[in-house]
């Protein structure tokens, strides 16, 4: 009877072994088996290997976990037989000993052994790795002809093994539930993957927010008004035409001219080149295209050639973290930002700073430069 209880013993920890390995397999995320590699973890390649080619290592355990089944059960149950001979009363327990046995292999060779293996799946599965591979290359002449009879039944299309942008959404979602990231990193991964919808014109600032310098005009011209403003770059337009936006001008430039005494020099001799992009051009284009060329705002023209409006590094990055506001900045601004994050459009019009405008109109604050929809970077950010 001792060697009964061995033998039982014995068919349950195989069973229970290869079930919590085929569990472990499926239960560890392949993110954290690369995360294992890129570590140098023991094993990590191995398991890499079984996770990247699952079908072949899964059927390896399978078939070894059923041949452990029925082998161990068809001789414990002779052994069991003929222990207790062949009378009716013989059979009666014979019945009995084969109910418990499969409430035996229910409990401890399936349940419990899954459940420590999807607890414990990455440790389990670093180990049972190697192993696994060894077994795989064993049974391949037998798992060859299992492929070649279930191939009808399995063919299905080739998948793309990857992970979508909305699954990582949700997992940073529920890590920062569960606290293994903060609310702000899971914040920032959304609006990562957000930057990449919004287009140019989706957070521009527009052109009825904008004005102009004209090249010609002679810096002695310029009034109080055109200075007191907390814009760092300044658009400048042939004839304060903003479909003819020529370059940008940095105030810091002006100020130095006149602090000199160049009151002759123009705007013109001042200007810098400006970059234009098109209204449909993407959030995170924009942001590489602003490391290219060491430049912080852009000029966003419509599919006519005309201007839509600016925009900046400072509205890219926004997106990215939320509102950067300065010293400047007012918290009742009208050029707030809405909930939707699309901008509002004030209700002034086109402000043109060329010679020919009349005082008042000199008090509008020109171009807006490191600014979305409400007045941005102070001259601290001039280049």
């Amino acid at each position: 009877m001792l060697t009964i209880l061995c033998f039982v013993l014995l068919l349950l920890f195989l069973s229970g072994l290869t079930s919590m390995t085929e569990a472990a397999f499926f239960s560890v995320p392949l993110s954290r088996v690369h995360l294992a590699v890129e570590q140098k973890k023991r094993w990590a390649t191995s398991l890499l290997r079984i996770k990247e080619s699952l079908e072949q290592p899964i059927a390896t355990i399978v078939i070894l976990n059923n041949a452990i089944n029925i082998a161990g059960s068809m001789l414990i149950g002779q052994m069991v037989a003929t222990e207790l001979g062949t009378d009716e009363d013989a059979k009666l327990w014979l019945g009995v000993f084969s109910a418990c046995m499969t409430f035996l292999v229910i409990i401890f060779a399936e349940i419990v052994p899954k459940t420590i293996g999807e607890r414990f799946s990455e440790s389990i599965a670093l180990m049972a790795s190697t192993p696994t591979l060894l077994l795989t290359r064993i049974f391949a002449p037998i798992l060859w002809l299992i492929g070649w009879i279930t191939q009808p039944f399995t063919a299905r299309k080739e998948e793309v093994k990857s992970t979508s942008e909305e699954e990582i959404s949700v997992l940073a979602k529920l890590a920062g539930r569960a606290g293994q990231i903060s609310s702000e990193e899971s914040e920032l991964i959304r609006r990562a993957f957000r930057l990449n919808d919004l287009r140019a014109k989706d957070i521009m600032t527009h052109r009825l927010e904008l004005a102009s310098f004209s090249p010609d005009r002679q810096l002695g011209e310029l009034k109080l008004g055109n200075l007191e403003h907390e814009h760092s770059r300044l658009l400048v337009a042939k004839d304060g035409d903003l479909d003819s936006v020529v370059g940008v001008v940095y105030l810091r430039d002006i100020l130095l001219a006149l602090a000199r005494g160049r009151k002759d020099q123009t705007i013109g001799s001042l200007m810098h080149p400006v970059t234009r992009v098109f209204e449909g051009t993407p959030s995170h284009m924009l942001l590489d295209k602003f490391q290219q060329t060491r430049q912080h705002l852009f000029v966003v023209g419509d599919e006519y050639g005309g201007t839509s409006g600016v925009v900046s590094l400072e509205d890219v990055l926004e997106e990215l973290v939320g509102e950067i506001e300065d010293e400047h900045d007012a918290p009742d601004s009208p050029r707030s930002r809405p909930a939707n994050g699309k901008r509002r459009t004030p209700d002034n019009t086109n402000a043109d700073l060329s010679p020919s405008t009349n005082e008042a109109s000199h008090q509008v604050q020109p171009t807006t430069a490191d600014t979305q929809a409400h007045a941005k970077s102070s001259a601290s950010k001039s280049p």
